[in-house]
């Protein structure tokens, strides 16, 4: 199949008016929070001395309340690739305070959600394929219990049980304190084992959505009529399900499973808190509460680009998995 290319033209203006609008709130709601981030620093470095904060203020480019001002000169800032500098780290620019969280969220995040898709699956498949068994209404009454409850209860039962309790895994935070002392093998295991409860709450939370999808997508699909055709045709029972079945209930996954490839690097705000990890999400979260503007922004538009930047991308890939996509 080929894709028109007055449909990508479409998809892409598409993508560029949502970042332009992303780009635009990003700037105006960090602003709507309130408080003067100078006066904040100053009066904790400087015991609240106003000619500090007047010189923050002017370092900050915050001297011109204009917010139109403000917002040329980040544009400008923007356009030069230059995210700012952090007012509570000054002066690490944004973007190295972004890199270096970074790559904590997207290790414990894509592996939880990779994981979860794959368990998900596997099971949604077997207890469609049998449904009224008993592994197919524990299946789902798990689920269904799981999926009701809030997305930090999971996080917090696991710590209570596996880190307080029996102490199997740590209780919080992503690398010892010795870390430093540790060789490379060493702290690759530490970081694995910090990640594991981080991983398992995402995983189990998430699976849950994915496990009723899927299983009521599949038992849709194999009671259709071309099913039914399918099966007085004498196609067998194996081509029927996996050839056909799987691959059409499949459809309206592979969406939530490219939107959930896009929030991978926005991470899981609340899972960061509930384990203190040092991820884009609790930056994220300490950046609103110092009134850090320009990393807020960062965060977000790094969010904002990545899951405008997959969503793009399914756009363009599924029209190949599904023909009857329309193209005009």
């Amino acid at each position: 199949m080929r894709i028109q290319l007055s449909y990508v033209v479409r998809r892409v203006a598409f993508a560029f008016a949502t970042l332009l609008a992303a780009i635009i709130l990003n700037f105006i709601l960090p602003r709507l929070i309130g408080g003067d981030p100078a006066e904040m620093i100053a009066s904790q470095t400087a015991l609240g001395s106003a000619e500090v904060a007047d010189e923050l203020r002017k370092q900050f480019g915050l001297d011109n309340p204009s917010l139109v001002h403000q917002f040329s000169n980040y544009i400008v800032q923007l356009l030069h690739g230059n995210l700012g500098i952090s007012y509570f780290n000054y002066p690490v620019p944004v973007k190295e305070v972004i890199w270096n969280a970074l790559p904590w969220t997207v290790g414990i995040v894509l592996i939880a959600t990779l994981l979860s898709y794959f368990i998900g699956w596997l099971i949604a498949v077997k207890g469609a394929l049998k449904p009224g068994s008993w592994f197919d209404q524990t299946a789902l009454g798990v689920s269904f219990f799981i999926n009701s409850v809030p997305y930090f209860w999971v996080g917090i039962l696991l710590i209570l049980l596996f880190a307080y309790k029996l102490g199997w895994f740590p209780m919080g935070q992503a690398i010892p304190v010795e870390y430093d002392t540790l060789t490379p093998s060493q702290q690759f295991r530490s970081i694995a084992y910090h990640a594991v409860l981080p991983i398992a709450s995402m995983a189990l939370a998430s699976a849950a959505s994915h496990i009723l999808v899927l299983r009521n997508n599949l038992i849709r699909v194999l009671s259709e009529d071309y099913m039914v055709l399918a099966r007085a045709k004498g196609l067998s029972s194996r081509r029927r399900v996996f050839h056909y079945g799987i691959r059409n209930a499949f459809l309206p996954s592979f969406t939530g499973f490219m939107l959930s490839l896009g929030h991978v690097v926005g991470g899981a705000i609340t899972m960061e808190i509930v384990f203190s990890y040092p991820g884009l999400g609790m930056l994220t979260y300490n950046a609103i509460l110092n009134h850090d503007y320009p990393l807020i922004q960062g965060t977000f538009l790094v969010i904002a680009v990545s899951i405008i930047v997959v969503n793009l991308i399914a756009d363009l890939i599924y029209p190949f998995i599904d023909p009857r996509v329309n193209l005009n």
